[in-house]
């Protein structure tokens, strides 16, 4: 059995963090945990034993947003290690320094980059905050000031970055000591509102998705500097309609890159050519209203999070086939936005 965790915005006590068991051959899935958690956990990410979730503040009080992680048991059962209140301040997005010394936070709502120290995995003390500036130009009512989405390290380790969908950039931060330092910034397109970013393998190249252009921007990265290489859309020439990207992903063997859809419900898959780095989009798949999040297990399973639909789909891939094919298998969460393995 393979083990997924779910975030969920469902209302009340229906939000939180679901447990899944997944059959890796029959594909069924089965719920067998749900944490309530003290606000909505808008973003997932595992290390070790460990389970951290960034808190969107939904109350707007002062005593609630935050940080928080959770033990994971032999059995994969939850329990909760730490649940860090920051100041009514809403995180979208985290990463973990290697020597889990340090976390550090992406703040959509005002538009700024945080960096905590870690004892025992647990959050100790802020060491620094970056409030972004500037504005994109606003083609959806979107970039009217500074919107933080995103935040990880270089492939080479030497900085942290953020990207800002408000204010169509990515910038760069030294962080010796958790103490963040603007070193760079790199604008893209007015209007792309960027959303995520990731790195091919090799750490050559970034693949900055933008939520409000549908498109994919795929950089040469070396020592801090991005030099676009391609641009590329998420959506079908024909579409019409309203939609906006949400996740991106990497296959494990680095062949294949993966966008969800939201408005055209669908998952855009990419060959990678990992000798330029530039993508050929092969099909789309559709699947249920909203796919906020997805993620891959062993190349061989994808999770999709259908935040409007209250469901997470199962899709199955074979990548020596470019297959990424939907399935009948689904479990009901309510408003699932992201996915751990």
């Amino acid at each position: 059995m393979t083990k997924a965790y779910i975030a969920s915005y469902g209302e009340k006590e229906k939000m939180g963090i679901y447990c899944l068991d997944i059959d890796e051959n029959t594909l069924n899935m089965t719920l067998y945990e749900h944490l309530l958690t003290s606000d909505y956990p808008s973003y997932l990410i595992r290390k070790h034993d460990l389970l951290y979730a960034s808190l969107k503040n939904a109350t707007g009080q002062n005593t609630h947003g935050g940080v928080a992680s959770y033990k994971i048991s032999p059995d994969g059962h939850l329990a909760l290690n730490d649940n860090y209140a920051s100041s009514g301040r809403s995180y979208t997005h985290l990463c973990i320094s290697d020597d889990d010394r340090y976390l550090f936070a992406a703040n959509y709502h005002v538009g700024t980059t945080a960096a905590y120290a870690l004892n025992e995995h647990k959050v100790s003390k802020k060491v620094s905050v970056v409030h972004h500036q500037g504005h994109g130009p606003d083609l959806k009512q979107r970039q009217l000031s500074p919107h933080a989405h995103c935040v990880g390290f270089t492939p080479d380790k030497k900085f942290v970055y953020s990207v800002d969908l408000g204010s169509d950039k990515i910038v760069l931060y030294s962080y010796e000591g958790a103490k963040l330092k603007s070193i760079r910034e790199q604008a893209v397109v007015p209007g792309s509102g960027p959303r995520h970013m990731i790195f091919s393998q090799d750490g050559h190249f970034a693949y900055l998705v933008n939520e409000i252009a549908n498109t994919i921007m795929v950089f040469r990265y070396l020592d801090g500097v991005f030099s676009m290489i391609q641009m590329i859309s998420t959506l079908p020439r024909h579409f019409k309609g309203e939609s906006s990207t949400a996740a991106i992903r990497l296959s494990a063997s680095g062949t294949h890159l993966f966008v969800s859809n939201r408005g055209h419900d669908s998952i855009a898959m990419y060959a990678v050519n990992k000798e330029s780095g530039k993508l050929y989009l092969l099909y789309m798949v559709h699947t249920s209203q909203t796919p906020r999040d997805f993620n891959i297990y062993d190349d061989k399973i994808m999770l999709v999070a259908c935040q409007n639909a209250d469901k997470v789909e199962i899709l199955k891939m074979d990548l020596s086939k470019d297959l990424l094919e939907k399935t009948e298998q689904s479990v009901e969460i309510p408003q699932p936005v992201c996915v751990v393995f």
